[in-house]
């Protein structure tokens, strides 16, 4: 590419694009995902909250995903029309992390390679997501760069606050603080606000933000170790943990005495308290070898990926390979402890979502200086290529409204309750069934009606 800087209009030509490709992306190879049950939850819930019903009725998820994801969902509301909303807001979500990316990546080169990164990680998306659709990936992995109400807009967030909390501690030029020093008060505010959000409304994201955040500060060679670990001697540091911890507590709390949350602890403890060490052991090791065999055979995308990984570790940045190596076993334990031991599930594949996107951001860093030796106008060529590859995939929209609205039944699976309900935009009511052919109180809001329970 040219050495000259690149214009204001070069960067609005890429998010014009890329944003046309993410919007095709999630109309094309990842409508089914951005489209299932789980993932149809906060349209649903939105409606109902706008139209006056309320969500007193809803059987929420553990985490209820009210911010940001629902505050995402709540701004799209008026200007866009509700059956577009999932793919909409996974092309808006991609929009603020390409933002995201590139005012990081500007703190740390130039304009011209920032806009580069940008160009090759779009374009790495898009070939692995059609790989992942060639191999037959299900889950697809990537979808979940572009989903609601499953971690990802919450560990999007976190990283953002960890990011800029980080940059204000280190503000050496501004000389803000010193590093043993707490932030000006209304910055505390700020976090302390934003940090509670998170924590009420998605603690996975919070956990990923705040382990980000100590791996990042400690992890820095630069700065003396006294000062890395300076924060764990100051008694205010402590305060304000406890402080914060009982504070969002006490809320949870009253959120759960008034509305329908499950109690993950709860249910860990209940199933633990079953089980000695033993067969603890013995089930874990099991779970983990199923859930390689499923990666295997199911998310053959995540393997090439992984590959690509390990080729290339030692030349991604050392920032990228702390948060890898770090992210690694503990995202494997949390992934272990909930989808074994909490809410059964044989391939949550959504909880290794961190470890996908700094693969990808590595990788990207990898090979993007690859687009300093081709012509300044190809990058955009091969990005108009992509998307007019992906005009050549079925697009299942009205074929998915035909099936789901001529269901007449009342009673129906979970997995096509909230389709039934979205796709006539609330005018049919079912109420989900398990196999056992009771009720299934499982993450929704249809025992409002007047079928019984």
């Amino acid at each position: 590419m040219s050495t000259q800087s690149p214009s204001n209009f070069s960067f609005f030509l890429f998010f014009l694009i890329s944003s046309f490709i993410n919007f095709l992306l999630c109309e094309t190879i990842y409508f089914e995902s951005i489209h299932s049950a789980d993932h149809l939850y906060l349209p649903l819930l939105l409606k109902d909250l706008v139209s006056g019903k309320g969500i007193g009725h809803w059987y929420l998820p553990p985490s209820p995903y009210f911010f940001p994801d629902l505050l995402m969902d709540l701004a799209l509301f008026p200007f866009v029309p509700f059956l577009y909303l999932p793919s909409i807001y996974g092309t808006i979500q991609m929009f603020f992390v390409l933002l995201g990316i590139a005012i990081f990546i500007s703190f740390y080169t130039t304009k011209l390679k920032s806009l580069e990164f940008l160009y090759c990680f779009e374009f790495l998306l898009v070939i692995f997501s059609l790989i992942g659709y060639g191999l037959g990936d299900k889950p697809l992995p990537f979808s979940y760069f572009f989903s609601g109400a499953h971690h990802s807009s919450g560990f999007f967030f976190s990283l953002f606050l960890t990011i800029y909390l980080y940059s204000l501690l280190n503000d050496k030029e501004k000389k803000i603080l010193r590093s043993s020093q707490v932030l000006p008060l209304p910055l505390v505010f700020i976090f302390f606000f934003g940090f509670s959000l998170l924590y009420l409304s998605d603690r996975f994201s919070f956990a990923v933000g705040v382990i980000s955040f100590f791996v990042v500060r400690i992890w820095n060679l630069e700065i003396p170790f006294a000062d890395r670990i300076s924060y764990f001697k100051e008694k205010r540091f402590w305060i304000l943990v406890i402080f914060f911890l009982f504070w969002n507590e006490l809320i949870f709390f009253g959120c759960k005495e008034s509305l329908s949350i499950p109690s993950s602890f709860q249910t860990l403890f209940t199933y633990l308290n079953k089980l000695n060490p033993k067969e603890v052991i013995t089930l874990s090791g099991t779970y983990l070898f199923d859930f390689s065999k499923h990666i295997f055979y199911q998310g053959r995308s995540l393997l090439v990926l992984t590959g690509f990984v390990f080729l290339s570790f030692t030349r991604f940045p050392k920032l990228n390979q702390h948060l890898l190596l770090v992210f690694f076993p503990i995202l494997l334990i949390l992934l272990l402890t909930i989808g074994r031991f909490t809410y059964l599930h044989p391939y949550p594949i959504r909880y290794l979502f961190p470890l996908l996107f700094f693969s990808l951001l590595g990788v990207t860093w990898v090979f993007f200086p690859i687009l300093q030796k081709m012509n300044p106008k190809a990058p955009v060529l091969v990005l108009l290529v992509l998307s007019g590859i992906l005009f050549l995939f079925p697009f299942p929209r009205e074929n998915t409204k035909a099936y789901f609205s001529q269901i007449t039944e009342t009673k129906v699976p979970y997995e096509l309750e909230k389709p039934i309900r979205f796709w006539s935009e609330g005018r049919k009511t079912p109420i989900p069934i398990g196999k056992d052919g009771k009720p299934y109180h499982w993450i929704t809001g249809a025992f409002h009606t007047h079928l019984t329970e």
